[in-house]
C-alpha cells in the first residue's frame, strides 16, 4: 500500500494499482479477484472493522425496566344481604342496640354512706355493664334478626400441617361453614412461605358454602409460616371490600412461629406487632376487626399469637389437643353469631358540681377523662349475648352542705338512652339498679348519715 495523488494505493499482486478505499469497498462485499484481470487474490487489502461505539456515560444510563407486578384488587365480595322491608330499607340493627335500651348498667361503691363532714380524693365505683341474653334481645327487640358477620379465616398450610392436622382443620372449618347463615360472609384466605386468598368474601347461601367447603378441600400443605402475610391478604380482602356487614372478624389460625417477619426488638422484647397490619390497629377508639388467634400444639408462638389478638381486640385460644379444633372454633364462632350490642360506650357525668372522676381502670378498653373530669367515656364496643365487662372509677368527693337529704354525684348511661327518660330513683351512695330497657343510673350520698 503506497500514497498517492494524496490518496492511499494498493498494489496487487497481479501488479494492477487501486484506491485503497475503493478496492478496500468491493473486498468488503466479498470481491476477492482482480477487477480488471480476474487474477484471485491471496494477499487482501486490511479492512478496518468497523468501530463499536462506546457506552454512554452512567449518569444518562436508561433505568433497568423491571416486570410490572399486577395489582390485584379484592373488591369482588358479593353484595350484602338487602335489607328487608321491614326496616324501611335500612340494614337491620342488631338485637339489642335499638332504641330500648336493654344494656344493663349497674354501679356498685367502695362505701354504703359516709359522714356529712367528711370528703374522699379517691372514692371507687364500680361499673358492672350485661349485654342481653338471646332471648331478651330478641324479645325485646321484636326478633330483628342478629347483626349479620363478615368473617375472614386465615389458615396456616405449612408443611408442618400436613396429616392430620390439615385434616382437623379442614372438618373444623367445615362446621364454621355450617353454622353461618345466608346473612353471613366467609372469605378464606391461606398461607405457608407465601399467602393467597382462597375464596372470595361471598354470602353463606346453599352455593356460597358449597364453593367454600370445596375450595378447603383443596388445600395442601407445604411451605414455611408466614403469619404477617396471611394478615396482609386479611387486611386487604376487608380494607378492599364494596359492601361490609355490621361485624367483622378475623380468624387466625397457626401452629408454628413466622420465621419471614424481621421483628424489631424495643426494649430487649420482640416487637410482635410489627405482625400485624396498620389497618386492623386501634384508630380513632375503635378497632377495624378483631383477631381471634388459635395457636395449634406446643410449636407455635404463644406470645406472638397473644400480643397480635390483645392489639386488635380479638382472644387467643391455645389448643394443646389437636382433637378440640373444631370445639375451640365453635366457641369463638358462638361468640361472633351472637353479637347483640355494637359500639357501645359507656358515658359518665358528675352531677355535684364539686365531684371529679379521677380516672378510670379499663383495661384494653379505651378511656377518655375530660380535662376538667366532670365525664369520662369507656369504649366498649361489641358485646355478645350475656357478655359482661366491669370498669373501675375513682372519684374525688367534696364535703356535703347542707344537713340533710340526698346529694346525686354521677350518672352512668351507655349510649343508647331510652326515650322517656332516666330512672330517678336512689339510694344512699347506692345506684338504683338499671332494670331491662332503662341506661341511665344515679350515684347518690346522704349528707347526714352518721356523726364522728
Amino acid at each position: 500500500m503506497a500514497a498517492g495523488g494524496g490518496q492511499a494505493t494498493f498494489t496487487a499482486e497481479c501488479s494492477h494499482t487501486f484506491h485503497f478505499s475503493c478496492i478496500s469497498a468491493s473486498v468488503a462485499h466479498g470481491n476477492l479477484v482482480c477487477p480488471l484481470c480476474n487474477a484471485q487474490w491471496r494477499d487482501l487489502p486490511f479492512v478496518r472493522p468497523t468501530p463499536v461505539a462506546p457506552p454512554p456515560p452512567a449518569h444518562i444510563l436508561q433505568p433497568r425496566t423491571h416486570p410490572v407486578e399486577q395489582v390485584i384488587v379484592f373488591d369482588d365480595d358479593e353484595q350484602v344481604e338487602p335489607a328487608s322491608a321491614a326496616t324501611d330499607g335500612r340494614a337491620p340493627s342488631p338485637a339489642g342496640a335499638s332504641s330500648n335500651g336493654v344494656l344493663a348498667v349497674k354501679t356498685h361503691t367502695e362505701y354504703s354512706a359516709v359522714a356529712r363532714d367528711s370528703s374522699s380524693e379517691n372514692f371507687a365505683v364500680l361499673v358492672h355493664v350485661k349485654a342481653p341474653g338471646i332471648a331478651d334481645a330478641g324479645a325485646v327487640s321484636d326478633a330483628q334478626p342478629r347483626a349479620p358477620l363478615d368473617l375472614v379465616t386465615v389458615l396456616d398450610v405449612s408443611g408442618s400441617m400436613s396429616g392430620h392436622k390439615l385434616a382437623l382443620l379442614k372438618q373444623a372449618m367445615r362446621f364454621v361453614i355450617d353454622n353461618l347463615g345466608p346473612a353471613d360472609r366467609l372469605s378464606v384466605v391461606s398461607f405457608s412461605s407465601e399467602a393467597r386468598r382462597v375464596t372470595r368474601l361471598a354470602r353463606m347461601t346453599d352455593t356460597g358454602k358449597a364453593s367454600c367447603v370445596s375450595a378447603v378441600e383443596s388445600l395442601v400443605a407445604h411451605g414455611g409460616t408466614n403469619i404477617a402475610e396471611g394478615l396482609r391478604t386479611a387486611a386487604k380482602v376487608l380494607d378492599e371490600r364494596r359492601h361490609r356487614n355490621a361485624v367483622s372478624s378475623v380468624v387466625l389460625l397457626s401452629d408454628g412461629q413466622d420465621t419471614y417477619t424481621m421483628v424489631r426488638r424495643r426494649n430487649g422484647e420482640a416487637n410482635y406487632e410489627a405482625l400485624i397490619p396498620p389497618s386492623f390497629l386501634r384508630t380513632g377508639g375503635e378497632w377495624s376487626a378483631p383477631i381471634h388467634t388459635f395457636g395449634f400444639g406446643n410449636d407455635h408462638n404463644a406470645a406472638a399469637m397473644h400480643v397480635i389478638a390483645e392489639a386488635t381486640g380479638g382472644t387467643f385460644s391455645f389448643i394443646e389437643n389437636e382433637a378440640v379444633i373444631q370445639d375451640a372454633f365453635a366457641q369463638c364462632i358462638g361468640g361472633l353469631l351472637s353479637v347483640v350490642v355494637q359500639e357501645a360506650r359507656i358515658d359518665a357525668t358528675c352531677v355535684h358540681p364539686g365531684v371529679r372522676i379521677i380516672s378510670v381502670k379499663s383495661g384494653r378498653y379505651e378511656s377518655r377523662v375530660d380535662e376538667d373530669g366532670h365525664a369520662a367515656t369507656v369504649r366498649v364496643g361489641e358485646l355478645y349475648a350475656d357478655e359482661e365487662r366491669r370498669f373501675l372509677m375513682f372519684l374525688a368527693v367534696p364535703r356535703t352542705e347542707g344537713t340533710g337529704g340526698d346529694t346525686t354525684l354521677v350518672k352512668v348511661c351507655h349510649d343508647v338512652c331510652p326515650s322517656n327518660g332516666p330512672s330517678e330513683a336512689h339510694r344512699e351512695y347506692r345506684p338504683k339498679e338499671a332494670q331491662q330497657g332503662r341506661s341511665e343510673v344515679s350515684l347518690t350520698a346522704s349528707s347526714l348519715v352518721r356523726e364522728r
